[in-house]
């Protein structure tokens, strides 16, 4: 009988190696590509690119709480250190210490922060495996802005921002691939 922990088990490690595969081979000129002006991305902290900037050492992550509206466009950097720092946060209040803040080290280039990627599923993966039954998945954990959840909850979100962000990376990739043609199709709608 499949249990609802083997089916989180499962689409989580789905969505790790989806992104996986999603990031495979990618280099830094493609991973901080701008496909539109002012977008947000990973950058060192001397630049100054948005209204606030999260990271504890030298490279940062643009953010702003509340997020404008429209959201800006943000690149492969910025959202593969999201994913990352997502996942860090999640442990950490609903597993760990709960002391992790958005100040976390953020990772400066491609290979690094793949590596960051994937070091921040790790733990999760862990917890995931550790829990004892079905039951264990209605236990109620903290989050980062101190509400209490249900660790089937954690996971779900977990889950959805790496398929969600995945398909973004996985969109943006086919852009690049093709930005020599972008704005030439014929049949787009005016």
């Amino acid at each position: 009988m499949v249990t609802a922990r083997t089916v989180l088990q499962e689409q989580f490690q789905n969505s790790c190696s989806h992104l996986d595969r999603v990031l495979a081979g990618i280099q830094d000129v493609e991973f901080f590509w701008e496909p539109v002006a002012h977008c947000w991305t990973v950058h060192d902290r001397s630049e100054r690119r948005a209204a606030h900037a999260d990271g504890a050492g030298r490279w940062v992550i643009d953010y702003e709480v509340p997020e404008p509206s429209p959201g800006p466009v943000t690149t492969i950097a910025w959202r593969t250190v999201h994913i990352g720092a997502v996942n860090y946060l999640y442990w950490d209040y609903a597993f760990g210490p709960a002391t992790a803040t958005f100040d976390l080290e953020m990772p400066g280039d491609a290979g690094s922060a793949i590596a960051w990627l994937r070091g921040s599923q790790r733990p999760l993966a862990e917890a995931l495996s550790e829990l004892s039954d079905d039951d264990a998945l209605d236990e109620q954990v903290a989050t980062n802005w101190g509400a209490s959840w249900p660790v089937s909850r954690i996971f779900m979100t977990l889950v959805n921002e790496q398929v969600h962000h995945g398909a973004e990376i996985s969109l943006l990739r086919d852009l690049y691939r093709n930005r020599a043609t972008l704005g030439t199709a014929t049949g787009a709608a005016t």
